[in-house]
């Protein structure tokens, strides 16, 4: 039994913590394909701007201040959102996230879209958490 099977609520609300805080975002393949598909980059470019090595896997670059190289403080939001990586698209269904109810809450100070917004149910929450 976990805390969310009758589901949570989680809805974005643009505020950008989870993409100008510090950190990692890893870059599966499945995820290049989907920015070569869904943008006008290329490999080479991507590789050369967007991408870096961090011991044995790619991850995004982050810009000077720290936020992710996709992130645009104009628009307040992803420049590759349709395409964006999978670690991103299934924020805050992470595991860490979801280890119990505590972290869930305490996850609100960080992300003013949990609890808010679409419900998702448990066999939507199991779906996003088996994608990382």
């Amino acid at each position: 039994m976990t805390f969310y099977d009758n589901g949570v609520n989680f809805e974005c609300q643009r505020c950008g913590n989870c993409c100008t805080c510090s950190g990692y975002v890893f870059i599966f393949q499945k995820d290049l394909d989907l920015i070569l598909e869904k943008t006008n980059y290329t490999m080479e470019e991507l590789e050369q701007r967007y991408l870096s090595k961090m011991d044995d896997y790619v991850v995004l670059r982050d810009q000077a201040n720290g936020a992710c190289i996709f992130w645009d403080d104009i628009i307040k939001g992803c420049k590759i959102y349709q395409a964006r990586p999978t670690q991103c698209s299934t924020f805050p269904f992470w595991n860490a996230v979801l280890s119990d109810e505590e972290s869930w809450e305490n996850n609100k100070d960080f992300c003013p879209g949990v609890g808010k917004g679409k419900h998702y149910t448990f066999e939507e929450i199991e779906e996003l958490r088996k994608k990382i």
